[in-house]
């Protein structure tokens, strides 16, 4: 079950107001150096909007749900996302920040969320079942560490890892309909 915030269920990777201080270390789901951030899930304030660091990552790495952190395989995996198709190494793709959710957990984020909710029926943001994907790990430009951990200067071959992402490499586009359908199903 997702830690909460005022009966609300917090997602997984959620940022919590005590663990604001970043730093460059070792990414345990990479192996390579990394913005990292304190660990303190559930203490404090829930900073929604805003993912920690490790826990995108290692949900992204290890195929966790975004909302209950529990492995999605063997599960329908939805995506939401406002990412819009391009082309990638391997053809058409999607590439997102958000990790997947399971469907059932997704129908829960909708319920509890204005802004998903909004932009789900502005049709801004997409609900996709996910057929096959894969994981992505962004570098982030030397010049711009600065901006995460104040005062780390980094030499210019210096590769560390940022978000992870999420290729989509085969989907089929769905609803709200169908998503809160497929929830109480799932329920039952």
């Amino acid at each position: 079950m997702p830690l909460t915030y005022g009966g609300v269920p917090v997602p997984y990777t959620v940022s919590w107001s005590a663990e604001e201080a970043f730093r460059v270390d070792r990414c345990a789901y990479t192996g390579r150096p990394a913005i990292c951030q304190a660990v303190a899930p559930g203490e404090g304030k829930p900073r929604f909007g805003k993912p920690h660091s490790q826990r995108q990552r290692e949900a992204i790495a290890r195929d966790l749900c975004d909302l209950c952190g529990r492995p999605l395989r063997n599960r329908t995996k939805v995506s939401l996302s406002h990412a819009r198709p391009r082309i990638g190494a391997d053809g058409l793709c999607i590439m997102q920040v958000e990790p997947l959710l399971h469907r059932e957990c997704a129908a829960v984020s909708l319920q509890h969320c204005p802004s998903l909710k909004r932009d789900v029926r502005n049709g801004t943001m997409a609900v996709r079942q996910v057929r096959r994907h894969r994981p992505q790990f962004a570098i982030i430009d030397p010049a711009h560490i600065g901006e995460y951990v104040p005062g780390y200067v980094a030499r210019p071959d210096e590769r560390i890892v940022g978000h992870g992402k999420v290729e989509l490499i085969t989907w089929t586009d769905r609803d709200e309909a169908w998503l809160m359908r497929a929830a109480v199903e799932d329920a039952a």
